[in-house]
């Protein structure tokens, strides 16, 4: 067992989860002094512990060994695997993160440190998307930055929608959304700030707007124009 590396891992994997040496500790039963040694280089946890560890940072125990993911067989096997602890949709496509030897998928990644999910995936479709007369359906698990603009799809993200250009069907996102249009519906759990939104809004904080075509409901609403009707729990101002 390679002293040196797992010491490094046990370090890294601690640190990207923003847990403590005495909550790790806590964890597998021995001291924070023990933790502190095994981190420093100066002992290694016994080999009983290494399944533990690994189940608890959700990585494989070959990961924890050498900080690489040893896959035997097909490696599309592993992922199907991964991504099979829920239900998936054949017309969906799926934008994943693969982080420490292991798929994130949905509820890997909300379960994750937030420190841990400020991750941009940077998303350039080509024209033939641009150009599609059905709306492709995208679930990404993380923050989107789309720089493609006037795409015919439905995005959904558990983070962050950001995009440069039109997005032609509906738009949900864990936290923001910040797009120039909206064609369809925009729905976020934080914030909302967009040129034009033509279908209906709904945010957990607030909306800024020029034009909501349908309804609007947030904490706070600010806009030039709502078409349908606006509800707000703090308050709502019409910008000049």
């Amino acid at each position: 067992m390679s002293e040196l590396k797992i010491s490094e891992m046990i370090r890294e994997l601690r640190t990207d989860r923003g847990i403590s040496q005495e909550t790790l500790a806590d964890v597998c039963g021995v001291s924070m002094q023990a933790v502190s040694k095994w981190e420093n280089g100066q002992s290694c946890p016994d080999i009983a512990f290494l399944p533990q560890l690994a189940e608890y940072f959700g990585v494989s125990v070959d990961y924890l060994l050498s900080g690489q993911n040893h896959i035997t067989g097909n490696p599309d096997d592993d992922i199907t695997a991964s991504l099979s602890e829920q239900e998936l949709k054949d017309d969906v496509l799926y934008i994943i993160q693969y982080r420490n030897g292991k798929i994130l998928n949905r509820q890997r990644w909300n379960t994750e440190q937030a420190q841990n999910r400020d991750t941009i995936i940077r998303i350039q479709f080509d024209d033939e998307f641009s150009r599609r007369q059905t709306a492709l359906h995208v679930e990404i698990w993380g923050n989107a930055d789309i720089e493609t603009p006037d795409v015919n799809m439905n995005v959904s993200a558990g983070g962050n929608v950001n995009c440069g250009g039109n997005i032609q069907g509906n738009v949900s996102a864990g936290a923001s959304v910040n797009c120039d249009t909206v064609e369809g519906h925009a729905s976020a759990g934080n914030k909302i700030k967009c040129d034009t939104i033509e279908g209906n809004a709904s945010a957990g904080c607030s909306i800024s707007c020029d034009t909501i075509e349908g309804d609007a409901s947030a904490g706070t609403i600010s806009c030039e124009t709502i078409e349908g009707s606006a509800k707000a729990s703090s308050h709502i101002e019409y910008k000049n």
